[in-house]
């Protein structure tokens, strides 16, 4: 075979060698992108890259990235500088990297974003950073309390290599011409068992702030010791300032010129070996801790206020439980703001508060230390509050306990509204004395405790002069996490109003007498609520801890002849209707859960009720009413209901009513009407309804009334007709048409039941009939007309006309040997002005004369 020309060969080299390189880098670039998503890299691009001596040198540098926790990080740098590696008895290390210009933005994640899963940094993974570092200028856009801020200034950092320490950090920013440094030095022995830092703040070059402490560890423990100095801050108004954009944003005139904030702390705290995390230290790190602040002039709290004043305070504590061992303080806060005021109602948020608690001597015969206090708060604003009492801590951990003994809250607001609802001259004092441990709260009100408010409007509910006595409450709490849960609340709560208001209700004053009760999330109510004018019932409120409401009320007996007190407390009693006789007993049910149709139910019940209802009497009322709602659907049940006698102008009963009524509360009065018993005894017969049931939806109803046995001579005897009398016996049907523009009867029908004698003598008729010899006849017949049909057709109307078309057969003995006799007779009757004649007689109570007669002077037409 013949040799390949050396040429052929040099180029297949070089072919292969140029395959294999951009193989490599089509590989090497597809891991580099790999990497750079994997990393949230969405760009990375530089210019200007070149090598020198000393190093490589970059012109340009840009990076975005996606971080993991949905915030968006971008990064500029200018005119950086890394030298080249070098190598001593610790290893391999990068010296030094500058950066002239560094331009850094940080967008925060979105609120509800899930938080970035990234653990803390290992800080030997720290030695392979530069040991050098120095960035001339930079600047950064961060979110803060105003949304987005600019920092400025420059940096320089460095460490030991692979020991780390010592290390350092000169931090310069710079604010409309001042700056800001922090100096911070970091030391200690290798293998981290013990860190020592000293750090400075310096205010246009001025030391302001030292901090220094040592942190050092073995096996079991950590302990960090610390010192914090800040004598002073002239520079406070353009620090204030400044702070305010980045912390919880409060308003900046609130005093021109601070210039004399004094700050110091010393602390010694232990907690078992472990991560350094703020929460794990929170719940297990145990010592003391010293704290001495003095503000002169109002200074911003982010998340409290301004806060002015003193304070000495020396702190012991253990598993997280931290109790005062030395306490002395006198602060003003004005302006309140953050987080603990959102569970109090707008209205009631106090404008400033004062603390002062200062060292009280007093005698006890306990070996146990304990640190006596008085405290005093005091709140102003739309609610002004004072608390007062004597504190005796027993710091002692974790057995603590807190004392508070003769304490006084009193409270004072001359007007307050809030949702709708206002309170005038509210005034509370309360005397109190409890104990706090590491178990529960224990609060008790003693005598002297009561409150007073002149009024207290709420919706259609108007109280007037309420007063209420609170002594022998008391309150049991328990801890459960950071908070308290109420185990126990309860004591006597009288409370009197001179005066109620209500739509419903006729303004009286009210009295209650009884007793609260609680705990773990139900409460309950129960006791006597009295009205001056009579009415009282027992009443019981209890919620259940799932929000269910249930009211038990119970009449105390009503005895009608002292006096009607529904009638004087209920505005809705129908002033038609009065009772002076009797007895009344009554109950009232109501539950409400949340998610559940609302259900209450009432029942009454009357024995031998007496009164007036119209122009009608009554007496012997007795009976059982009982009311049911589910929802919307309402049931009425008339149990054994009778009325022994009844007086409209002429004697009627026994009525006896037994039946049902079920409605929807959208249309009450068309639902359906059922009964099985309506009879009332009527002309010494009886009126009565065969058991049935009607559907009213149409709002008028056909009803059956049927009559059986009424005696002529009855009603001869109450009918106010000269001369009429007779004796037989009648039956009957009526049916009734009732109807929103009243009652009518059509095509209704008497019939007598065998036979019976009429009699009619009057001389009126008589003189008339002398000179009328058919009239003649009319009334010798009707003198003794022994009758063997007596039937009627019979209509009545909505006005009240009753026509009646009579028929009778009969004879009279003494008549042309009692010849047989036919009558047709129409009549027509005016009833309501008949029961209105009667009434008018000393038929009917005087009582009932009355009232016709205002009736008729207010109306003389009416019948």
């Amino acid at each position: 075979m013949a040799a390949h020309h050396p040429k052929w060969r040099n180029a297949r080299r070089i072919v292969l060698v140029g395959a294999i390189l951009i193989v490599t880098l089509a590989y090497g670039n597809h891991r580099w992108q790999q990497f750079l998503h994997a990393r949230g890299i969405e760009q990375l691009s530089w210019q200007g890259l070149r090598f020198t001596s000393s190093g490589p040198v970059l012109r340009y540098l840009k990076l975005e990235q996606r971080q993991a926790s949905g915030g968006r990080l971008q990064i500029i740098a200018e005119h950086s500088r890394l030298d080249w590696p070098t190598h001593d008895g610790q290893g391999w290390h990068l010296p030094q990297l500058r950066i002239a210009r560094l331009d850094v933005a940080w967008q925060a994640p979105s609120i509800g974003a899930a938080p970035s899963s990234a653990g803390s940094p290992d800080p030997h993974s720290l030695a392979a950073l530069p040991r050098h570092l120095a960035i001339d200028t930079f600047t950064a856009r961060l979110p803060c309390a105003n949304g987005r801020c600019l920092l400025q200034g420059s940096l320089q950092a460095q460490h030991a290599g692979p020991r780390l320490l010592p290390a350092s950090l000169d931090l310069r920013l710079q604010h409309e011409g001042r700056q800001l440094s922090l100096d911070a030095n970091l030391d200690g022995r290798a293998g981290f068992q013990e860190l020592v830092m000293q750090a400075r703040i310096l205010l246009n070059g001025q030391a302001r702030i030292r901090l220094s402490g040592i942190l050092s560890s073995d096996d079991t423990e950590q302990t960090w010791r610390g010192e914090l100095a800040m004598p002073g801050l002239p520079e406070a108004p353009w620090l204030r300032d400044w702070l305010g954009q980045w912390l919880e944003p409060w308003r900046t005139d609130a005093s021109p010129a601070l210039q004399a904030v004094g700050l110091e702390a010393d602390w010694r705290l232990q907690w078992p070996r472990g991560p350094l995390e703020l929460s794990r230290l929170r719940k297990m790190a145990q010592g003391e801790a010293h704290l001495r602040a003095s503000l002169p002039e109002a200074w911003p709290a982010p998340g409290i206020g301004l806060l002015k004043g003193d304070l000495d305070l020396n702190l012991v504590g253990s598993a997280g439980k931290w109790l005062p061992r030395q306490l002395h303080a006198d602060l003003h806060l004005t302006r309140p703001q953050g987080a603990w005021l959102e569970g109090v109602p707008e209205p009631l948020r106090p404008e400033a508060l004062q603390l002062q608690i200062a060292p009280h001597p007093i005698n006890t015969s306990s070996k146990a230390p304990h640190l006596p206090l008085s405290l005093r708060l005091h709140s102003q604003g739309p609610l002004r509050a004072l608390l007062q009492g004597e504190l005796n801590i027993a710091p002692q951990l974790p057995d603590w306990r807190v004392e508070l003994k003769g304490g006084t809250l009193e409270i004072d607001a001359p007007r307050l509204q809030f949702s709708g609802n206002r309170l005038e001259r509210l005034k509370v004092r309360l005397r109190m004395a409890g104990q706090l441990d590491h178990e529960r709260l224990r609060l008790a009100l003693d005598e002297g405790s009561r409150f007073s408010l002149g009024r207290l409007a709420l919706a259609e509910l108007l109280l007037e002069e309420l007063q209420g006595q609170l002594a022998g409450l008391h309150l049991t709490a328990e801890p459960v996490g950071e908070g308290l849960r109420v185990s126990q609340l309860g004591g006597p709560l009288h409370l009197q109003t001179a005066n109620l208001q209500h739509p419903r209700l006729h303004a009286q004053g009210w009295r209650w007498q009884g007793r609260l009760d609680g705990g773990d999330g139900h409460q309950q109510l129960g006791g006597m609520l009295q009205g001056e004018r009579g009415l009282g019932m027992n009443l019981q409120l209890r919620r259940s801890s799932g929000g269910a409401l249930a009211m038990e009320a119970r009449l105390t007996e009503i005895l009608l002849q002292a006096g009607n007190p529904l009638a004087a407390t209920l505005s809705d009693w129908p002033a038609r209707l009065e009772l002076d006789k009797g007895r009344l007993q009554g109950s009232a049910h109501l539950y409400l859960s949340p998610g559940k149709p609302r259900q209450a139910e009432l029942k009454l019940q009357s024995q031998g009720l007496s009164g007036i209802y119209e122009r009608s009497e009554l007496d012997g009322l007795s009976g059982r009413i009982q009311a049911r709602l589910r929802g919307s659907h309402l049931e009425l049940q008339l149990t054994e209901l009778e009325v022994t006698h009844l007086n409209p102008g002429l004697p009627l009963g026994p009525l006896r009513l037994r039946g049902q009524y079920s409605a929807s509360l959208a249309q009450p009065l068309r639902g359906r009407l059922a009964w099985q018993q309506a009879e009332l005894t009527l002309l010494d017969g009886r009126a009565w309804l065969p058991p049935s049931s009607r559907d009213l939806s149409t709002g008028s109803a056909s009803l059956p009334l049927r009559l059986e046995g009424l005696q002529l001579g009855e009603l001869f005897r109450l009918y106010p007709a000269e001369g009429l009398a007779g004796r037989g016996t009648l039956d009957g049907r009526l049916p009734l048409l009732v109807g929103p523009a009243g009652v009518r009867i059509e095509q209704g029908r008497l019939d007598n039941r065998g036979p019976g004698i009429l009699q009619f003598r009057s001389e009126r008729i008589r003189t008339f009939a002398r000179s009328n010899p058919a009239m003649k006849l009319v009334a010798d017949a009707l003198e003794n007309f022994h009758f063997s049909r007596l039937s009627s057709d019979l209509g009545y109307d909505e006005q009240g006309k009753l026509r009646m078309g009579l028929r009778l057969e009969g004879r009279n003995p003494a008549l042309e040997k009692g010849r047989p006799i036919h009558f047709n007779i129409n009549l027509e009757e005016d009833i309501p002005a008949l029961l209105t004649s009667l009434q008018l007689s000393d038929r009917v109570s005087e009582r009932i004369r009355q009232r016709v007669q205002q009736r008729l002077r207010k109306s003389p037409d009416a019948p």
